[in-house]
């Protein structure tokens, strides 16, 4: 059957607008299953970190711990001494080595006088003789060589006097162990040796024969007791006691430095590694890992450390798990983790 040109057209459009309405719900179908994605939350991160009870607690899985290196290592026991830090200076000596010069120089004019004393005593001996018998020599000679003994011990006891006062000034400025003449002395003023002088706690028993000195730029030195100081010193309380350092240690005169001072540890402690502490805020903390896996940040009190230079620390038991690696990863975790909180808290 023919059909005709106005059926065909009419058949035509009726197609178009057939299409037209099929596209249109196409893409209202499309644009209400966009808008409804939309209103679907996306799924979210893992939370790591939580409050729990007042405590910011860490969450880390297992892949991450190990990727990032993170190691928690049980605390080992601590049962014998600790050092604790004490103030300390290497002392200028240029007043010791004046006092020194004067004693030495007072020593020597003392010889001489004695010297002299004992030629001129001499000499008036012979003097009195010869005047006794029969007069060979005039009353003037005798009473010249009188003076002349005189003289000589008077000059005999002003060198006693000036050896005496450098001695005195000395025992009075540093102490009765650094008293010039002796090889102690001698050693420090030719700067053999170097001066310490190390405040110790006032309630502390007899101070330890050796001790640790450490400066500026990790210098370290092996400082031998001298004895106590005759002064302390202003800027910290207690007594002060004199060590000496070799002059190849590196420490200058004038420098401030640290002694590491052997006390007894009474308790049962722990050591932790220097690696496993992180500063914040001030203070110093570890990451302690809980049965549970998780970790919480805990402080420290650190004043007190090893011959190995771990801390020693009562504030956690030993066999804690801390983290000994990768704290400081933790530490920008937790603060990663807290910021969020505390826009919204200013918000």
């Amino acid at each position: 059957m023919t059909i005709a040109p106005r059926h065909r057209l009419m058949i035509a459009v009726a197609a178009g607008i057939v299409l037209i309405a099929a596209a249109m719900l196409a893409m209202g179908m499309a644009r209400e299953a966009a808008d409804t994605d939309r209103d679907q939350p996306a799924a979210a991160a893992p939370q790591r970190v939580s409050v729990e009870n007042g405590e910011t607690v860490l969450r880390i899985d297992r892949e991450t711990l190990a990727r990032s290196g993170i190691v928690a290592t049980p605390l080992a026991a601590v049962t014998g001494g600790a050092t604790v830090p004490v103030f300390a200076s290497v002392v200028d000596v240029a007043r010791l080595t004046d006092l020194a010069s004067a004693s030495a120089i007072g020593t020597a004019q003392l010889a001489a006088a004695r010297a002299r004393a004992q030629a001129s005593g001499a000499a008036l001996a012979r003097s009195r003789l010869l005047h006794a018998d029969a007069q060979n020599i005039s009353l003037a000679q005798l009473q010249a060589a009188e003076a002349g003994y005189q003289a000589d011990k008077a000059g005999v006891e002003a060198a006693q006097a000036q050896a005496a006062t450098a001695l005195a000034s000395a025992r009075q400025e540093y102490g009765p162990a650094l008293l010039p003449g002796g090889a102690l002395v001698a050693a420090i003023v030719s700067r053999r040796s170097l001066l310490v002088q190390v405040a110790l706690p006032a309630d502390m028993g007899a101070p330890p024969s050796t001790l640790a000195i450490e400066g500026d730029g990790g210098v370290r030195a092996a400082a031998r007791l001298v004895g106590p100081a005759a002064r302390t010193d202003p800027r910290v309380p207690g007594r002060s006691v004199y060590y000496v350092v070799p002059a190849s240690s590196g420490l200058v005169p004038g420098m401030s430095v640290t002694a590491s001072l052997p006390v007894a540890d009474t308790g049962r402690s722990a050591a932790v590694p220097e690696a496993a502490i992180v500063n914040w805020l001030g203070r110093p903390w570890v990451y302690r890992r809980r049965a549970d896996g998780a970790f919480v940040r805990a402080a420290l009190s650190t004043d007190r450390r090893d011959a190995q230079g771990d801390f020693i620390v009562r504030d956690l038991p030993p066999g804690a798990m801390i983290v000994t690696h990768g704290a400081q990863l933790l530490l920008s975790e937790e603060l990663r983790g807290q910021a969020p909180a505390a826009d919204s808290d200013e918000d």
